[in-house]
C-alpha cells in the first residue's frame, strides 16, 4: 500500500489482511512511497498496524529506505505482492532486484489512482534466494465466506479477546461488558481499525442473509 499517490485504501488492506488471515498464510505490510510525506504521516500508518500485531515495512523505491528490510523478509520464501495498481509493487521489487527491470507506471492525475502495467502474474527468481510473484493490481477484493462469530478471529487485535467478553457469542459493537468495547476507549485498539470490524461485519451479516 502507498502512502500517497494513490492516497493508501485501507479498508482494501484490511480485506487483504483478512484474506491472508483466512487462507493461514503470513503476511508483511509495505508501506510505500514514504519520500513523498512526512514521517508522521506514515509513522502514524505503522504504529496503528504494528499496534494491530501485524509486521509492517515502511518503504521507499526512490530513496531506499527500507528496502534491504523488505528483502529480508523475501529470502528464501515463496511470496506475492499484492495490492492497488500505482502502490508501487514492481518499484519495489526493481529497488530489490535491480537486473528485473520490471514496466512501471504513473498514477493517473485525473483519478488518482495507478494504471495497470502488471498484466499477468509472473514468478520472479531473486538473487538472494526465494520467489516472488509480482501480480496485477487490484482495487475491489471480496471478503471470503464466514459466519458474523469467526470475522473477529480475522483482526489480530480482537482474536485475544475471543470467549473473553461476558457473552461468548459476543460481536464487539453494543454489548454489555465487552472487552473489546473496553479496549477501545481505552486505546488499545485503534479506533479506525475497530470501525473497520465493525463496517465489515455488517457486510458478512448481509452475505448470511443473501445466501
Amino acid at each position: 500500500m502507498s502512502v500517497h499517490s494513490p492516497a493508501p485504501n485501507l479498508g482494501l488492506l484490511d480485506r487483504l489482511l483478512i484474506l491472508v488471515e483466512y487462507e493461514a498464510l503470513d503476511s508483511i505490510i509495505a508501506l510505500n512511497k514514504i519520500d513523498l510525506v512526512s514521517p508522521e504521516v506514515w509513522r502514524d500508518l505503522v504504529n496503528t498496524y504494528t499496534q494491530a500485531g501485524y509486521t509492517v515495512v515502511a518503504t521507499s523505491a526512490i530513496t531506499g529506505q527500507g528496502v534491504k528490510e523488505l528483502r529480508g523478509y523475501l529470502q528464501d520464501k515463496l511470496t506475492v505482492l499484492a495490492g492497488p495498481s500505482g502502490v508501487g509493487k514492481s518499484s519495489l521489487l526493481n529497488a530489490i532486484q535491480p537486473g528485473l527491470a520490471l514496466r512501471t507506471g504513473e498514477v493517473s492525475r485525473k483519478l488518482g489512482r495507478g494504471r495497470h502495467t502488471t498484466r499477468f502474474i509472473e514468478l520472479l527468481s531473486l538473487e538472494g534466494g526465494g520467489l516472488v510473484a509480482d501480480s496485477p493490481g487490484f482495487n475491489i477484493l471480496s471478503l471470503p465466506s464466514m459466519k458474523r462469530e469467526e470475522l473477529s478471529a480475522y483482526f489480530r487485535e480482537l482474536e485475544a479477546f475471543i470467549g473473553s467478553c461476558r457473552f461468548s457469542s459476543c460481536l464487539h459493537r453494543s454489548e454489555p461488558d465487552c472487552l473489546v468495547n473496553q479496549a477501545v476507549e481505552e486505546g488499545r485498539i485503534d479506533r479506525r481499525r475497530y470501525q473497520s470490524y465493525l463496517d465489515l461485519l455488517q457486510e458478512v451479516i448481509e452475505n448470511e442473509q443473501r445466501y
